[in-house]
């Protein structure tokens, strides 16, 4: 009869060994015949002892350890040397730990593979759950952004346009992409509030933050950013999936000095907000230039 004893770290926590009892039920059931036993690096020596004493032909050893440490390159091998001069006419086979087979690194990289997809999934879940209500209004405000850090995230069309106005806020803007368009390096150069960071997105980059926008066309990447913004109590803006953010921004129109405009549909119909602007801007802007003049004469 074949022998095979496990060695794990002695733990007396209750359910610490779940995983390990099914690799030995495993064993029972695939191996018949096999003499299937376990052990703590403690009680090594007299349980290896134990089994030799029985009419064995063989026995392997399987170090449960991670780490090719103290244990698996000196204590483990003391005690099989020891023995085996004990017990010459029986073979000894010490395993690697499981740290160093070849199979541990492929099944650890698709384990984590596995939990990385399911953990997006579940963010974007979530983000799809915290929408606006469409039983109630959006609170329309003018923020004072200057001073205040806004973290744009993304490199595009989109992501330009929201930095282009933001800049005459006197808000200091940091925007982060792997790329940007040509014209945002072009914009950097002559606007010291605007920073550019060309790298993926990384959670630090909430660190200090007002007000973050997402501006990406990478619904996975926006589900994270929105996911830490909302764990940080951070204002969002998600240009992909208004629902999931805490604001939009409204079509803007300046006329003068100091009279600005704003058309809102509550974000559910950008094409009629786009109209309404063109019309107001084609009919009012005389007049309300006009106003304007008359008011600052008076």
């Amino acid at each position: 009869m074949k022998a095979i004893l496990i060695i794990a770290h002695h733990c007396i926590l209750p359910g610490a060994y779940k995983g390990f009892e099914e690799i030995l039920d495993r064993l029972h059931h695939d191996l018949p015949g096999t003499r299937v036993a376990s052990t703590s690096l403690l009680d090594l020596e007299n349980d290896l002892r134990t089994i030799l004493r029985e009419d064995v032909e063989s026995v392997t050893l399987l170090p449960y350890l991670l780490l090719n440490g103290q244990h698996t390159k000196n204590d483990v091998p003391r005690v099989v040397a020891k023995l085996q001069a004990e017990f010459p006419q029986i073979p000894i086979t010490l395993l690697p730990c499981l740290g160093d087979w070849k199979e541990f690194s492929s099944m650890v990289v698709s384990g984590l593979r596995t939990a990385q997809n399911e953990s997006e999934q579940v963010i974007a879940n979530e983000a799809k759950q915290s929408t606006f209500s469409q039983n109630h209004s959006l609170f329309s405000i003018e923020l004072n952004l200057e001073g205040r850090n806004v973290l744009v995230v993304g490199g595009g069309s989109i992501a330009l346009r929201k930095v282009k106005t933001l800049m005459p806020t006197g808000a200091r803007i940091t925007v982060v992409a792997p790329q940007f368009l040509s014209e945002f390096k072009t914009l950097a150069e002559d606007k010291p509030q605007l920073s550019l960071k060309e790298r993926e997105y990384e959670s630090l980059d909430l660190c200090g933050v007002f007000m973050v926008f997402i501006c990406t066309d990478k619904p996975a990447v926006n589900a994270i950013v929105n996911n830490d913004a909302h764990a940080r109590r951070i204002l969002v803006n998600n240009a992909c999936d208004y629902r999931s953010g805490d604001f939009i921004v409204p079509a803007r129109m300046n006329f003068g000095e100091n009279i600005v405009v704003t058309v809102s549909t509550q974000g559910y119909a950008p094409s009629l907000a786009k109209q309404l602007k063109h019309k107001i801007q084609t009919e009012w802007r005389e007049g309300l230039e006009k106003m304007e003049q008359n008011f600052k004469s008076k």
